[in-house]
């Protein structure tokens, strides 16, 4: 008797077709369960009411809650994913989230092995200049952890496009032992979302005034997690 089709699907591709769908619910639970204290909401909602494009950027390790404020935008959102096939995961529920993504990296394809970086940038662009609004995590999708890599002051400073940083933490959550500690919310806890003001794009392209860019993000990015963690009470924050 021939084996079901079903039953010689590897693991992993069983993965990828169950984890979107439980994902998604299991955000969308968590964060309705979750009791919000906002900082900085005017920033975000500044730019929602005025339809401006921006590029959200926050760490990786803060990632998972931040799909629900996808659905917030009214500007349509593409989220730089890696090709990776957790990137593949996390397209599908962003999917669900009413937005789209880009799978690549914006890192220099002469200093690393990812795939992409060239038609990921130049689709983000594309995105950007034509009036849509990106996402990035500036310290993936390798690391360091909350080291800002060049990618979002790169893609600032060629779409002419501000960047608002934002952060959240619950008290309710696990640090995950991976390369980001990544902070992995539960249900029914105190969370603060903390978000910045607007980082205009750098006012010179020169290597000086890039580098005092991606330095300002990388501080600002920082900052705003200690806060929201320092509101709910997380003790185990990463200096």
């Amino acid at each position: 008797m021939k084996t079901p089709r079903f039953l010689r699907t590897p693991i992993s591709k069983v993965f990828e077709w169950v984890a979107p769908s439980l994902g998604t619910a299991f955000i969308r639970f968590t964060h309705r369960t979750t009791r919000w204290r906002w900082e900085g909401r005017e920033h975000l909602q500044k730019v929602i009411d005025d339809k401006t494009p921006v590029i959200f950027a926050f760490w990786h390790s803060r990632l998972l809650m931040m799909c629900p404020r996808m659905e917030e935008s009214p500007l349509p959102i593409r989220v730089l994913v890696s090709q990776n096939r957790d990137g593949e995961v996390i397209s599908n529920v962003v999917r669900r989230f009413g937005q789209d993504t880009i799978r690549g990296s914006t890192r220099n394809p002469n200093k690393t092995k990812d795939k992409g970086s060239g038609p990921a940038v130049l689709e983000m662009l594309r995105h950007l200049r034509s009036g849509g609004s990106g996402a990035i995590t500036p310290d993936g999708p390798r690391g360091p952890c909350c080291v800002a890599q060049t990618g979002a002051t790169m893609l600032s400073a060629q779409s002419g496009v501000p960047i608002i940083p934002l952060s959240y933490s619950t008290n309710f959550a696990k640090t995950l032992s991976s390369w980001d500690r990544f902070l992995f919310a539960l249900p029914f806890g105190r969370g603060a979302f903390v978000v910045g003001h607007p980082i205009l794009p750098p006012e010179a392209d020169d290597e000086a005034a890039l580098e005092e860019h991606r330095v300002n993000l990388e501080d600002t990015l920082t900052s705003l997690m200690h806060r929201a963690d320092m509101i709910v009470g997380r003790q185990d924050t990463r200096a």
